[in-house]
């Protein structure tokens, strides 16, 4: 609870705004700046994400990385490595027959065994980005016990999946919500560099956080 007190206190006296992470995997900046406070913040969100992931599912981190750097979205990334764990498929298979069918309503078609949220979205053939918010929420409440009305709230503010799943790991180790980690970044007042120096914490300090997490 002093940890998110402490958060609040600081982050209301920066000011910048933070995104989702963009296209460019290639991060020049990995250090977070005071002068430009929110130049690292697609590397962190970045990490954020691949941390996850390898926490949850598996994958090596620079395995993650090739996968992007060679031409793999984010998105399908999560979502192959996902379902492949509902499944007990392989990620690599999903994502050939992804890429192979053009979608990933076609690839999963028949799979019965995927979460409500997500099997609802494939169904009416919503966009990957609907479908990767549906598996980084599902992850994020199963592998991290972040409340999933909680992180349906965050959603509610319009936040990208990025920033709710940076939100959700930093509200898993504060004991508090995302929305409430996520409000000073969407109102301006903070960028996600100044809110993990808040916590004492540097961008690669992420993915010890979230191992930490997802083996309580």
């Amino acid at each position: 609870m002093l940890l998110a007190l402490a958060l609040s206190a600081v982050l209301s006296s920066t000011a910048s705004a933070a995104g989702d992470a963009g296209a460019c995997h290639c991060y020049r900046e990995r250090t977070y700046d005071p002068l430009r406070p929110d130049a690292a913040d697609g590397y962190i969100l970045a990490t954020a994400r691949s941390s996850l992931l390898s926490a949850a599912f598996g994958p090596s981190k620079r395995e993650l990385v090739q996968a992007v750097m060679t031409g793999t979205s984010p998105d399908d990334l999560f979502i192959a490595h996902w379902a492949a764990a509902q499944l007990g498929r392989d990620a690599g298979a999903l994502l050939a027959a992804r890429s192979a069918k053009g979608s990933w309503r076609a690839a999963l078609a028949g799979s019965t065994a995927l979460d409500a949220r997500f099997a609802e979205a494939l169904a009416r053939g919503a966009p990957d980005t609907d479908l990767a918010a549906a598996a980084v929420d599902d992850t994020l409440a199963t592998r991290l016990h972040v409340d999933r009305a909680a992180l349906a709230a965050a959603r509610a503010t319009g936040a990208a999946t990025g920033d709710v799943l940076l939100a959700g790991i930093l509200a898993a180790r504060l004991g508090t919500t995302p929305a409430t980690v996520l409000a000073p970044i969407r109102a301006g007042q903070a960028t996600w560099g100044s809110a993990l120096q808040a916590l004492g914490l540097a961008p690669h300090d992420l993915d010890g956080v979230v191992r930490e997490l997802a083996a309580r």
